[in-house]
C-alpha cells in the first residue's frame, strides 16, 4: 500500500523479475527462483513495456515472469481465472495485482467493514492451496498519520481480512521513504528505510528506519564537526545542521558515550576519527604545523610541547602526505570523558591502527575496537 505515484507499482513489477530470476529482491532479500505473474490493470502494454525495459537494464526479459493489462474482477470469474493459472504454473511463487481497484467487488456502502474484510476474501484460499504469495497493490489516504495502519484508504476490515500488509510511505518531516511490514506470522512489526534508485527504478532496503535514520543523523553531525577543524558546542552544530538543539546535544552526548566523539574541558566535541589532515584535539603537538592547537577562543595557540596528561588526541585518519598514520596516540585525560571510554593511554602499532581504523569504519565504536584489538597485549591487563 502507498500513496498515488510513489513507486507501489515499480516495486511490484521488480520483486516479479528478481523471483522469475532467482535474484534479490530490495537489494538484500536473496529470493527462490519460480514463475510470476504481474496484472498492470491500471497500465496499457506501451507503458508496461516502457517500465519493464528500464527494470531490466538491458537484460533479456525471464521467460517465467508473466504479464496482463487485463483480468477479470475476483467475482466475475477472476478468482477462478487465477486458479486455472496457478495449476498450470505449479512453480509460481509469486502474483502481484495492480490495483485493488480493478478486481474487488463494487461496493456498495451498506456495510464498510464486512465489504472491505470480503475484497479479497476469495483470494487467501487460493494463496494457501497453491503454497503463493499473492499480493495486492492499494492506495494510502492524503493526510498523513503517525500509525501507519490509519493511513490505509479503507476501513480496518482491509487489513483484517488479509495474512499481511507493507506500507510504503513518507511522512513529512521523516528522513526518507519507508516500508513498514506486519501481519499474522509477524511477531513484531518492523519499518525499513528504503532507497530508490532513479537509474534502475528498484527500491533498496537500507535497514530499520530507526536505526537508519539515526545513523544518517550521526553522521551529519560527524560531517559538521570534520569540515570544522575544531571542537564545537552543540548549539553550534545545530545552528550548522538547521536541525533542534534538543535532539542534537541528546544525540552528540549518546555518541560521547559510543566513543564516536570526545569532549574537551569547555563542554565542546570533536570526533574520536577525523577524516581531515590535522588534528585539532591533541595539544601537546607544537611539532606538527598540520596538527594546530585549539585554545580558549578557538583561534589556536602553540600547545602544550610536553604533552601532559590533560590532553586529548584524536584518532588521526591523515598523515602529513596524505597517507594514513602508522600510529595512533591516545593519552588518558580527566574533564568530562566517561571514564568507561577513556584509552589505557599507550600508543598502538602500526598494525593495531590500522585494524582500529577497520574495525571504526564497520560500525564498532572507538572504544570497542581498541578493547578488541589490544585484548591480547599483556600490557592491556
Amino acid at each position: 500500500m502507498g500513496k498515488p505515484k510513489k513507486g507501489k507499482s515499480w516495486m511490484g513489477l521488480g520483486m516479479c523479475e528478481a523471483i522469475a530470476v532467482g535474484g534479490v529482491v530490495f537489494g538484500t532479500k536473496h529470493v527462490e527462483q519460480g514463475d510470476t505473474l504481474y496484472l498492470a490493470l491500471e497500465d496499457n502494454n506501451k507503458r508496461l513495456q516502457k517500465r519493464l525495459t528500464k527494470i531490466l537494464d538491458g537484460r533479456p526479459a525471464p521467460e517465467r515472469m508473466h504479464l496482463h493489462t487485463e483480468w477479470a474482477r475476483v467475482d466475475e470469474g477472476g478468482a477462478e481465472h487465477l486458479d486455472e493459472w496457478l495449476t498450470e504454473h505449479p512453480d509460481a511463487r509469486l502474483i502481484v495485482i495492480d490495483t485493488l481497484a480493478k478486481i474487488r467487488n463494487p461496493a456498495r456502502g451498506q456495510n464498510v467493514y464486512a465489504e472491505d474484510y470480503a475484497a479479497l476474501e476469495q483470494l487467501l484460499p487460493l494463496a494457501a492451496k497453491h503454497g503463493v504469495a499473492i499480493v495486492v497493490v492499494h492506495h494510502l489516504r492524503k493526510m498523513a498519520a503517525s500509525d501507519p495502519m490509519d493511513e490505509i484508504s479503507s476501513s480496518t476490515g482491509l487489513t483484517a481480512g488479509v495474512d499481511g500488509f507493507m506500507i510504503l510511505r513518507r511522512t513529512p518531516g521523516s528522513k526518507g521513504p519507508t516500508l513498514y511490514v506486519d501481519g499474522r506470522d509477524i511477531e513484531e512489526p518492523t519499518e525499513y528505510a528504503l532507497y530508490w534508485n532513479l537509474s534502475t527504478a528498484t527500491w533498496t532496503i537500507e535497514g530499520e528506519a530507526e536505526e537508519v535514520h539515526v545513523s544518517k543523523e550521526r553522521a551529519d553531525i560527524l560531517l559538521t564537526l570534520n569540515r570544522a577543524c575544531v571542537p564545537m558546542t552543540p548549539k553550534e552544530v545545530s545552528d550548522a545542521l538547521g536541525a533542534k538543539y534538543n535532539n542534537t546535544k541528546k544525540l552528540m552526548f549518546t555518541m560521547l558515550g559510543d566513543g564516536q566523539l570526545l569532549k574537551d574541558g569547555k563542554g565542546r566535541y570533536y570526533p574520536a576519527n577525523p577524516t581531515k589532515p590535522g588534528n585539532p584535539g591533541n595539544l601537546g603537538n607544537s611539532s606538527d604545523p598540520g596538527n594546530p592547537a585549539v585554545s580558549g577562543n578557538r583561534g589556536g595557540n602553540p600547545g602544550n610541547p610536553s604533552g601532559n596528561s590533560n590532553n586529548l588526541a584524536f584518532l588521526d585518519t591523515y598523515g602529513k602526505n596524505g597517507s594514513r598514520v602508522t600510529e595512533v596516540t591516545e593519552v588518558g585525560g580527566d574533564g568530562d570523558v566517561p571514564a568507561k571510554n577513556r584509552p589505557s593511554g599507550r600508543r598502538l602499532t602500526a598494525e593495531e591502527a590500522e585494524e582500529v581504523k577497520r574495525l571504526v569504519d564497520e560500525g564498532m565504536s572507538a572504544k570497542a575496537t581498541r578493547d578488541e584489538v589490544t585484548r591480547a597485549d599483556p600490557r592491556e591487563r
